[in-house]
């Protein structure tokens, strides 16, 4: 295959423009190259010094300082399912998915035909650049400990802002906040319920997360536009919360007092185990995913039993689906500060995004059915997420706090 492509695709293709057929022809002339880098292009070196000083320290580090941001597929998954090459070849399956590229596999093979004209390395400089700045001018922060805290009596705590140590007291109920920024039940005495069956509520906005550790010592996580309701004490013969949105659980273990979580559309029972429940409004199932132990569950008439590696998927007809050997990295990757993604289309990528960032999504056309599988950190700007988009191939805008995406 040749080893030449225009430099106006390539400038396109920095900039967003691409059609589909140059973004192929683009890969394609991408994967005409040996993996090793001497066999990429024969360079003087003062060639190639040229390109490590003004394409890779001007522009790789004006896109993104980390090394580790964008992460290539690991084998693990790469096995789960088949993967449709960015040259149009599809290795197995009907699964269409498109592999995401690393950062630095997209400035190497650009850098090729930079070297050969002066002139191009710095108008394709400017562009990126100026398309960077563009965005980090009103760069949005990533999501991080926020929530807020509805005592029974109806009172309020910001806990972001609440200073660590004692912040109330319900009864004979202890709520602390710990220097890590954990909120923390703690009952005093034994036996002594008198007033503590109250409900308390942990609210986080888009943006937050929170950790909290129940009177009896069981520990949630919750992610962003999520809520828990519980009581400050488990007075009675169950332990029974709420919640919405997202929250993995490291249920304490108590044989004589099952642990109950009701969701919009499920209810999970467990003695102690660990597991995940992702069930927003918007998603179009609620998923429950064992980690450890045995959980039962249950819609309005379906019932199931989940062992560690199962996902329950619930829809709004109450039909159930137990899917077996899923991935439980990808479940509770949020958890461990991850966006993963596997064999996930744009619209449920940009769900995420926009819970975490707290940015509005909308689109400019129907959106497109490719799937993606990637994963990026939870701890970068905006910016840093968009970046893996555009080499995801995908068109978009950035106005203040709405997200464009334009194909």
């Amino acid at each position: 295959m040749e080893k030449n492509i225009s430099v106006e695709v390539i400038e396109r293709y920095l900039s967003g423009n691409c059609t589909p057929d140059e973004i192929r022809e683009v890969y394609q002339w991408f994967r005409s190259f040996d993996n090793t880098p001497e066999s990429l292009v024969a360079l003087r070196d003062d060639e190639k010094n040229l390109v490590k000083e003004k394409l890779f320290a001007q522009i790789l580090s004006e896109i993104n300082n980390s090394n580790d941001t964008v992460l290539l597929d690991t084998d693990a998954v790469n096995r789960q399912k088949p993967v449709l090459n960015i040259d149009g070849t599809q290795q197995s399956g009907d699964d269409k998915t498109w592999r995401l590229w690393p950062k630095i596999a997209v400035a190497a093979s650009v850098a090729l035909i930079i070297c050969f004209s002066l002139y191009s390395l710095f108008s394709i400089r400017h562009k990126v650049v100026s398309e960077i700045a563009k965005v980090k001018l009103h760069d949005i922060p990533p999501g991080g400990n926020n929530a807020v805290l509805t005592l029974a009596d109806g009172s309020k705590i910001i806990l972001n802002n609440a200073k660590k140590g004692l912040l109330t007291r319900q009864g004979n109920v202890k709520v602390s906040k710990t220097t890590e920024g954990l909120l923390v039940y703690k009952v005093n005495r034994e036996g002594a319920v008198s007033g503590n069956d109250k409900l308390n509520i942990i609210n986080t906005p888009k943006g937050g997360q929170y950790q909290v550790i129940l009177p009896d010592g069981t520990k949630v996580w919750l992610n962003a536009l999520s809520y828990l309701k519980f009581p400050a004490s488990f007075s009675g013969k169950t332990r029974q919360v709420e919640i919405s949105g997202e929250a993995y659980f490291e249920v304490a273990r108590n044989p004589a007092k099952p642990f109950i979580v009701k969701s919009t559309r499920a209810e999970i029972t467990v003695l102690g185990t660990h597991f995940n429940v992702n069930d927003y409004p918007d998603e179009a199932f609620s998923k429950t995913t064992l980690l450890e132990g045995s959980v039962k569950i249950k819609g309005k008439q379906a019932v199931g039993t989940l062992k560690p590696g199962d996902q329950a998927l619930l829809n709004e007809s109450d039909e159930m689906k137990i899917a077996k050997d899923v991935n439980i990295e990808e479940a509770v990757a949020w958890k461990n500060g991850i966006f993963e993604f596997n064999s996930a289309d744009i619209t449920s990528i940009m769900r995420q995004a926009a819970r975490w960032y707290d940015i509005n999504i909308i689109y400019a056309g129907p959106p497109t059915h490719i799937l993606y599988r990637g994963r990026i950190s939870r701890n970068v700007n905006l910016s840093e997420m968009l970046t893996m988009i555009k080499y995801m191939g995908v068109n978009y805008t950035l106005d203040g706090k709405n997200l464009i995406i334009k194909d």
